[in-house]
């Protein structure tokens, strides 16, 4: 850095404190006289009359403490990936990104070539990293070969406030085809990071999930959370031709899904699945999405592993399947399956589970709720058809599921608004329609 440049700096910011100091005296009025050419005094001056008048102490403050008070607000810098990456997609150059990213510090803004293409063989990694801004600039970044099981476009291991936007990842999986050799190549992997929105971005043929957020340590004991992955905002996404899931949910909390294209997946537009129980999927919402054709659901919460407290509290509102599921090849062909399935593991029980002003496509059940406690379903519509060897045909089926409320929904095409087994109580039902 050029020395005389970093004192000019320190002069122009000492300058500028010292405006806002004067500023701040002549607008603001706190103190008599507001309004009129007032003199700050220095610090040592203001104490000496003080201390013969004994009572100007709430009447005097000097131009350093004022400024300290309001200190400007100072922009992230902004950092251009150099030319000197190529960006046409002929070579994968992830190793050179990642050395440029290193020197970048914390807090800064990264700004890659508008509409440019990045070329990768490997996974693009940033570990421990605060405060970055990554901005695509409406750039893509390639997978140029099949590449190993865990290949991912972009992984992003522990660190905060994060924000990606504007960026779009590919895979090499055109058909968005399930393969479980390869499997785990996600678009995007996030893992235990505490804050980050993923803006504007895409994932297409991708072989694993579009977005797959996980915690950042190898292990999750029960009540020791602090790795998993939490504060995740997704908007405006759009993930299509997925291999696996659009969205999954591993190992995290306090994540919300709004305003976006999920669809086609192999798998589920939305998948809350954790592996062991003491993983979290809890505090999630998705709103006003639109999902298109799926292989296993819209929203799956099945039954692996894990329940209350890890599991739950997850809101569904206002989104619309636009595309029924359909066989993908994934497992044994089901034409059944419902575009919500909430299934607790035997023995555990999830709660606090809320879908309304949804509108969903099912061949059989509309919502399937399994060991589910506090369930609210209200205000949505589930347009039923008819499939060759799909009987069920139920607005909401239920199994051993407590104080559960079903209203003013349009089961269009079923056969009844719920079903129960015996060992579901406190179920309520009124306003709503199956014609």
């Amino acid at each position: 850095m050029d020395p005389r440049g970093r004192r000019n700096r320190i002069i122009a910011a000492v300058a500028l404190s010292a405006s806002v100091a004067t500023a701040l005296v002549l607008a603001s009025n706190p103190w008599p006289g507001a309004g009129r050419s007032v003199s700050v005094e220095p610090a040592q001056a203001a104490k000496k009359k003080c201390k013969k008048a004994k009572k100007c102490r709430r009447q005097t403050r000097s131009a350093p403490a004022i400024a300290a008070a309001f200190k400007p607000t100072v922009k992230s810098r902004a950092y251009t990936v150099p030319r000197t990456i190529k960006s046409d997609c002929s070579v994968a150059v992830e190793d050179k990104i990642m050395a440029w990213l290193a020197t970048v510090p914390d807090g800064s803004t990264v700004q890659f070539g508008t509409g440019r293409c990045y070329g990768q063989d490997g996974t693009i990694t940033l570990s421990g990293r605060r405060d970055l801004v990554i901005d695509g600039g409406g750039s893509e970044f390639r997978a140029l070969t099949l590449g190993g099981s865990h290949r991912y476009n972009w992984r992003f291991v522990n660190g905060a406030n994060l924000t990606v936007r504007n960026l779009a990842v590919r895979g090499s999986n055109p058909q968005g085809k399930y393969d479980p050799a390869v499997e785990w190549q996600h678009g995007f992997s996030i893992e235990g990071v505490q804050g980050m929105t993923l803006s504007n971005v895409q994932a297409r043929e991708v072989w694993g999930d579009g977005i797959d957020l996980w915690r950042g340590a190898a292990t999750h004991t029960c009540g020791q959370d602090a790795t998993s992955a939490r504060n995740i905002l997704i908007s405006q996404a759009k993930l299509e031709r997925i291999g696996r899931q659009g969205v999954a949910v591993v190992d995290a909390e306090h994540v919300t899904v709004q305003d976006s294209t999920i669809g086609p997946v192999a798998w589920a537009n939305v998948d809350l699945e954790t592996d062991d129980n003491c993983e979290l999927a809890r505090h999630i919402t998705v709103a006003r999405n639109s999902f298109g054709s799926n292989g296993f659901g819209v929203i799956t919460n099945p039954g692996v592993a894990g329940g209350d407290p890890q599991v739950g509290d997850i809101s569904v509102t206002d989104n619309v399947q636009t595309a029924p599921t359909v066989d993908t090849g994934i497992l044994t062909p089901d034409p059944c399956r419902a575009p919500v399935r909430i299934l607790s593991p035997s023995g555990l029980y999830r709660s606090s589970y809320t879908f309304s002003g949804n509108h969903f496509l099912s061949p059989n059940n509309g919502l399937v709720f399994r060991q589910a406690n506090n369930v609210s379903v209200s205000s949505n519509t589930v347009t039923f058809t008819a499939t060759s060897g799909c009987t069920g045909l139920n607005g909401v089926r239920l199994t051993d599921s407590h104080t559960v409320g079903i209203t003013n929904n349009s089961f269009s095409g079923a056969t009844s608004v719920y079903t129960a087994d015996p060992l579901s109580t406190d179920i309520t039902a009124s306003g709503n329609t199956t014609n």
